[in-house]
């Protein structure tokens, strides 16, 4: 019966190897080493509350470390047909995370045959973060319209939630926020608040390395969704103004050391690559 019940696979994450990860680098510590660093993760999302609804924003860059591995991921996800939700942090995480979120909200919604609510996915999304405590690491942004108007939400990776009018989050989100601080007012228009999510967002692009590429926009209202991929190429590549180039010897040479190597040839060996004969 042990056995049986050892051997049952369950759903959700595993996180069976973080114990085993512990164990290896206190015994890595112990003989001298050091385990590896975690990675710094970068991205810039954006929301907020219009006059008519919610609009979301985020940049389309994904890193590796120092390494651009994406440059136009999407980091807006579908939740509901009016709820939406960013994804910060590690991209694996945030992907999943929605996705198991819109299988149960859409078993939500068929079981009560009520449209879901922001608030209710919000709940959802706290309460799974918060079983795990923050081994998922996933920052989300979660906006929408439903029978209470335009909502806008964010969770933390443990569990942690705020209900503003306007909010960032990811790595860029101080660049982000000075932006909504400076302009942002109750009841805007839809076009300026378009050009103010896309000016925030575009802060974060210009002034944190992790963040770049392009702006996407996600407009949200009682009349439907307007998913604007691709809105804006914030960051391109410039021409380069001049030739860099330089003459040998315009540097001084401050000093200057040689040494020469004793070298001994032990062994040498010549191999003819093997050809086809048409």
């Amino acid at each position: 019966m042990l056995q049986s019940l050892s051997q049952r696979e369950t759903g959700g994450f595993n996180f069976e190897n973080s114990r085993r990860n512990a164990e290896l680098e206190s015994s890595l510590s112990e003989n001298g080493f050091k385990g590896p660093n975690p990675r710094k993760t970068g991205t810039t999302i954006a929301g907020l509350v219009y006059k008519d609804g919610v609009i979301l924003g985020a940049d389309t860059r994904a890193t590796d470390d120092m390494v651009v591995a994406d440059k136009n991921c999407m980091k807006i996800h579908y939740i509901a047909p009016t709820i939406y939700c960013c994804g910060a942090g590690v991209a694996a995480d945030a992907e999943i995370t929605t996705q198991i979120m819109a299988s149960n909200v859409e078993l939500h919604s068929l079981n009560t045959g009520r449209r879901p609510l922001v608030a209710m996915v919000t709940r959802q999304l706290k309460q799974m973060l918060f079983r795990y405590q923050g081994q998922i690491g996933a920052s989300l942004i979660v906006g929408g319209v439903d029978v209470t108007g335009p909502q806008l939400y964010s969770v933390f990776p443990h569990g942690s939630y705020d209900k503003l009018p306007f909010l960032t989050m990811g790595s860029g989100a101080a660049a982000a926020v000075s932006v909504f601080e400076d302009r942002f007012k109750p009841n805007m228009e839809l076009q300026e608040a378009l050009s103010l999510v896309r000016d925030a967002v575009a802060a974060g692009i210009f002034c944190d390395l992790g963040s770049g590429s392009n702006v996407d926009l996600c407009v949200i209202s009682q009349s439907g969704v307007d998913f604007k991929r691709g809105y804006e190429q914030a960051a391109t590549r410039g021409q380069r103004g001049g030739d860099y180039r330089y003459k040998r010897g315009t540097t001084a040479v401050i000093n200057k050391t040689i040494t020469n190597l004793s070298l001994e040839l032990v062994q040498e060996s010549v191999q003819t690559m093997d050809q086809d004969q048409d």
